[in-house]
C-alpha cells in the first residue's frame, strides 16, 4: 500500500483573499515551514464542485492531512464542502479543521450554548427561527435600549447590525461590514423588514441543519476600545492582537478600516486574558465532538467591567475556519511544528 506522505493545503479558486499569485498570500509560507519542520512533502489543490469525487480519490491515496484553507464565505454551498472533508477524515487522513468542530465553534450560537460557563455571558440568546425572533426581541431590546444582532454564519462584520431604540420609540439599526444607518419608525417596521434575514433550513443539509438565524447580544461599550483576540495553534495561544475600531466606529474588522497590533501573550497586561483562555478551553472541549482543537483559531473578547470595576473580558466570538496570518507569517512556524512527530 502506498505511503501517504504529503500534507496538502485546500484553496477555492475564487474569493478576495488571494494573492497576485492566485493563493492565499499565507499558504506558501505554512507549507514551506512544514517541509522545514517535517519529513512530509506538501501540495495545494484547489476544491472545486463539480470535481470533487476525482479530488476525493487524489486525497484518499496521497494525503497524510490537509489543512482547509477556504472562507466559507466564498463558497454557495458550504454544506457541500463540509460533507467532503468529513469523506476525507472518515478514510483516515488528518482534517484541520475539522468540520465537526468548526460546525459548532465558528457559528455564532456558540456565545449563548455557553451560558453558564466561565465564557459565556447570559444575555446572549439565538434566534433560530423568525417566529421566535418576532416575539421576543422586542422585549430583549426594550430591556437593554440597544443589543447587536449577529448573523449565526459570517465574517467580516457581515450580517452584524447594532440596533437602537429612541426615546421616541424609533428605531435606529447600524450595519458593522459599511457601518451604514437604517431608520423605522417602530419595533414593528423593524421586525416586519428584518424578516427577509432569515432563511430557511435547506433540505439537503446536513451540518447546517438549525442553524440558520441570528445571535443577540449585549452592546458593550468599550468596543471603542477594540477587540481582544487570542490567536491559538490547537491549545496553545501563540499572540494577543489588539484590534482597535476607526473613531467612533463599533466594527473592529479589518474590512471596517480597524488597526491591528500583534503581542506576545506572555506580556503582562494580557495576563487575565490569556488565562481565561486556557481555562476556557474546558468549557469548549465537549462542542469538539472527539477532534482536536483547531489547528489555526482565534478567540475574541470586548471589554467590560466587574462589579469592583475591574476588567472584564466578555467572549465576541470564534473564528476557526480560515483564520489568516498574512501580515504575521512567522507564524507559520507555530502551525508547522503541529506535524513534527
Amino acid at each position: 500500500m502506498k505511503t501517504r506522505n504529503t500534507i496538502f493545503i485546500i484553496e477555492y479558486a475564487k474569493g478576495s483573499d488571494k494573492g497576485f499569485d492566485g493563493f492565499r498570500p499565507d499558504t506558501k509560507a505554512i507549507l514551506r515551514e512544514i517541509e522545514k519542520e517535517t519529513k512530509y512533502k506538501t501540495e495545494i489543490v484547489f476544491f472545486r464542485p463539480n470535481k470533487k469525487y476525482k479530488l476525493l480519490d487524489y486525497l484518499k491515496k496521497n494525503a497524510h492531512a490537509v489543512i482547509s484553507r477556504i472562507n466559507p464565505g466564498n463558497l454557495k454551498q458550504v454544506d457541500e464542502y463540509f460533507q467532503f472533508l468529513k469523506a476525507l477524515g472518515d478514510e483516515g487522513v488528518e482534517i484541520h479543521t475539522h468540520p465537526d468542530v468548526m460546525i459548532n465553534l465558528d457559528f455564532k450560537d456558540i456565545l449563548a450554548k455557553l451560558k453558564g460557563t466561565r465564557l459565556g455571558d447570559d444575555e446572549s440568546y439565538f434566534y433560530h427561527k423568525f417566529s421566535d425572533f418576532a416575539s421576543k426581541f422586542p422585549n430583549d431590546l426594550k430591556k437593554h435600549g440597544i443589543r447587536v444582532l449577529k448573523t449565526n454564519y459570517g465574517s467580516t462584520g457581515e450580517g452584524v447590525y447594532l440596533v437602537r431604540l429612541q426615546d421616541d420609540g424609533s428605531i435606529v439599526s447600524t450595519e458593522a461590514v459599511n457601518n451604514e444607518k437604517y431608520f423605522y419608525d417602530d419595533i414593528h417596521e423593524f421586525i416586519s423588514k428584518f424578516e427577509v434575514n432569515f432563511q430557511d433550513d435547506s433540505e439537503y443539509a446536513e451540518y447546517f441543519e438549525g442553524k440558520t438565524g441570528f445571535v443577540g447580544c449585549r452592546y458593550l461599550e468599550r468596543i471603542s476600545e477594540g477587540e481582544i483576540r487570542v490567536l491559538l495553534v490547537n491549545d496553545k495561544p501563540i499572540s494577543v492582537v489588539h484590534k482597535k475600531p476607526q473613531e467612533g466606529e463599533f466594527s473592529a474588522t479589518l474590512f471596517s478600516g480597524a488597526k491591528y497590533k500583534y503581542e506576545s501573550p506572555s506580556e503582562g497586561k494580557w495576563k487575565d486574558v490569556v488565562t481565561l483562555t486556557t481555562k476556557g478551553l474546558k468549557d469548549l472541549k465537549p462542542y469538539l465532538k472527539g477532534q482536536n482543537y483547531p489547528l489555526l483559531w482565534t478567540m475574541d473578547y470586548i471589554l467590560d467591567y466587574n462589579k469592583d470595576g475591574s476588567d472584564k473580558y466578555v467572549l465576541s466570538e470564534i473564528n476557526c475556519s480560515c483564520v489568516g496570518i498574512t501580515t504575521e507569517l512567522q507564524y507559520a512556524k507555530d502551525v508547522a511544528k503541529v506535524f513534527v512527530k
